[in-house]
């Protein structure tokens, strides 16, 4: 087990998820530019194609925090994680880490093609990449 290795790949697995933290955040504190980012992951423009009366606008700001909730809780599971036992080269950690994201990818990607929400395709590629070259990289370094 090279503990070396293991600290570089937690440091990486924990900015992966402070990264993804950061949109949590905006999601919950900063609705309106949460908004313009997923209307640009979805419309590809800044700003909603058509016109959203205020009582759905509140429920949409609504469901994005509680999304944002959601992420920021489980990103801290992953900090935990890599922290502790991940670094200490638990197979455990990678698991718990591994599966649930591999999971959310192909579920939450399946859904996007399913719904030609492209932009989410790329936006979930490109966070599984985050997490999944540093999760490759360390399997071979636990105990």
């Amino acid at each position: 087990m090279d503990k070396t290795a293991l600290l570089f790949w937690s440091r990486l697995i924990q900015g992966a998820a402070a990264v993804v933290l950061a949109l949590s955040a905006v999601l919950m504190l900063a609705p309106p530019l949460g908004e313009t980012f997923f209307h640009l992951v979805y419309f590809q423009q800044p700003a909603s194609p058509v016109p959203v009366p205020a009582e759905i606008q509140g429920y949409l700001r609504f469901a994005n925090g509680i999304i944002g909730a959601v992420m920021a809780g489980w990103m801290m599971a992953v900090i935990v994680l890599a922290r502790g036992p991940f670094r200490a080269g638990e197979r455990f950690a990678w698991n718990a880490i591994a599966w649930p994201l591999l999971g959310w990818y192909v579920i939450d990607t399946t859904f996007s093609i399913a719904h030609g929400v492209w932009g989410n395709v790329l936006l979930n590629t490109g966070t599984a990449l985050m997490f999944g070259v540093p999760l490759l990289a360390s399997r071979r370094h636990l105990g």
